[in-house]
């Protein structure tokens, strides 16, 4: 089924024109496509079975997030663009737009005379969040800050407001940050290198 969700976070075409202008498949392996179109679609099958998990590795390289929160975050969709006889076939990659609490990138917390909570949204990286705090709030734990007074000096008591690290969507894009470019191009190789690999095993196996 083609994919026409907007928040697709990468696209990996796996024959037609596209795929010959962004990532060398068809010249790589023209002959093959062109000719065991079965060998393709049980390549991208494959592909697409462990494109996720591919996807969750890649990330977590780069970001320092737990794997269990990316559970259900990304799926990868079939897809194709291009009219009949230039079409481009591909998987996409849908990615949740919804931010990640930042408890959930090794979060914590050693009490009220420490200088504030950290975490590490780039992996190995660890980070002080002044003056955050870890409070469980309506059944929530969660790091949280407290709100700023009109005066600029926080509220000593008064409402407190979560801290959030990037969105699945964010991490995988390419768009924004470094860890999200080099986890987006760490994708693109694997799924390249498998693919490939794949599609020579099950040419193999149809001649065999």
């Amino acid at each position: 089924m083609a994919s026409n969700r907007r928040n697709s976070a990468l696209k990996f075409y796996v024959n037609g024109r596209r795929a010959k202008d962004l990532h060398g498949i068809t010249d790589v392996a023209g002959r093959v496509l062109s000719a065991y179109d079965t060998s393709v679609i049980r390549a991208t099958v494959s592909t697409q079975r462990r494109a996720v998990a591919m996807a969750n590795r890649a990330v977590r390289e780069q970001y320092g997030v737990q794997a269990r929160t990316l559970s259900g975050k990304y799926r990868a969709e079939m897809g194709s663009r291009g009219r009949r006889g230039d079409r481009s076939d591909y998987i996409g990659l849908w990615a949740s737009t919804r931010a990640i609490p930042l408890l959930a990138f090794g979060g914590r917390w050693g009490g009220a005379r420490t200088a504030g909570a950290v975490a590490s949204i780039q992996a190995g990286r660890s980070k002080t969040y002044d003056s955050a705090f870890i409070a469980t709030i309506q059944g929530r734990r969660a790091i949280r800050v407290r709100s700023f007074a009109s005066t600029g000096r926080r509220h000593g008591r008064g409402p407190v407001r979560m801290l959030y690290g990037p969105s699945p969507f964010e991490m995988i894009s390419g768009l924004d940050h470094r860890g999200s470019r080099a986890a987006s191009e760490a994708l693109l190789g694997t799924l390249r290198t498998f693919y490939l690999a794949e599609l020579s095993r099950q040419f193999k196996l149809g001649a065999a």
